[in-house]
């Protein structure tokens, strides 16, 4: 549901000239759409941000140079860290197919086109068959795989952490799909580090479901390179001053999905069930409530 850019600045440039293309790129990229940028040409934000400021307009002044700027700082605020060598070409045509050959994107988008099946430039997107539109909701099958296909680019893309909230992530069928995930987390990753999953579940109201009970469940039958993954657990409890723990979600720092059953999977493809992307409040509520700070009260933890 979230997809990898690499943007060529040229781009960003003409964006940065047009009102509409401003005010669209502030609406239609970064936390809570599906497109999010790509470190590429570089691996951190900060390198990527020197980068793209060499490409300012030469008139610091103007309406276009003032936007340009402050678009390179919102469009580094959330990137994909990609692991690309350092290179100090100034090609970026070139050397971005260079990479994509290496580890694909999802969707190039440049000034020029350029021959691959994954390019789009700013004349061609807005085609009525563009791969520049994306779903932002989706009817799965409350299968392992299904559930997984879905939310793989991130997984894939996230650089740091992976947040799993569930009131029932202690039930069976919730901890089989969070093996199931870990598995399958490393898979064509952009980024080799592996990333932290932390999980998060509502007190078993009558029965002990401790958080080292529900750590030691997830780490049974995983191969060693999974069980090297650094995994948090928490089992929280709503008080009279917390909001209600209902809504299951998964988050990354690219953004959130939303569902209405979350990972308690039946594994049945009769069952189905609806996923969203989560929008930038909502994704940011949820991330101040279970990454900036733990809002509910702690009954165990491992």
């Amino acid at each position: 549901m979230i997809y990898e850019y690499a943007l060529d600045p040229k781009v960003l440039l003409l964006w940065a000239s047009s009102d509409r293309d401003h005010a669209e790129f502030y609406r239609e990229y970064g936390i809570g759409t599906p497109r999010i940028f790509s470190s590429f040409p570089k691996k951190k934000a900060s390198k990527l941000r020197s980068y793209l400021l060499r490409f300012s307009p030469p008139d610091s002044q103007s309406l276009a140079s003032r936007r340009y700027t402050e678009m390179v700082v919102k469009l580094t605020e959330s990137i994909v860290n990609r692991n690309v060598k350092d290179c100090q070409e100034n090609d970026w045509a070139g050397m971005v197919v260079v990479e994509n050959q290496e580890r694909p994107f999802d969707i190039i988008l440049s000034s020029e086109a350029i021959e691959l099946n994954n390019n789009i430039t700013s004349r061609s997107m807005y085609l009525p068959d563009s791969i520049w539109n994306h779903p932002r909701e989706y009817s799965i099958h409350r299968t392992n795989s299904d559930f997984l296909l879905k939310i793989s680019n991130f997984l894939r893309l996230c650089n740091s952490r992976v947040i799993i909230i569930d009131p029932y992530g202690w039930r069976m069928n919730s901890i089989k799909f969070i093996r199931f995930m870990l598995k399958n987390i490393m898979t064509d990753r952009v980024n080799p580090n592996s990333p932290e999953i932390t999980i998060f579940y509502k007190e078993k109201v009558g029965e002990s479901a401790r958080a080292s009970y529900v750590k030691n469940s997830i780490l049974e039958d995983l191969p060693e390179n999974s069980v090297s993954l650094q995994i948090k657990v928490f089992e929280l409890k709503e008080t009279s001053e917390s909001d209600v723990f209902h809504n299951r979600c998964i988050l990354t720092e690219h953004g959130g999905i939303s569902t209405g059953h979350g990972i308690n999977l039946p594994d049945e493809k009769s069952h189905t069930d609806d996923m969203f992307l989560l929008g930038p409040e909502l994704y940011q509520k949820k991330w101040q409530q279970f990454s900036d700070e733990i809002c509910f009260k702690v009954v165990s933890e491992s």
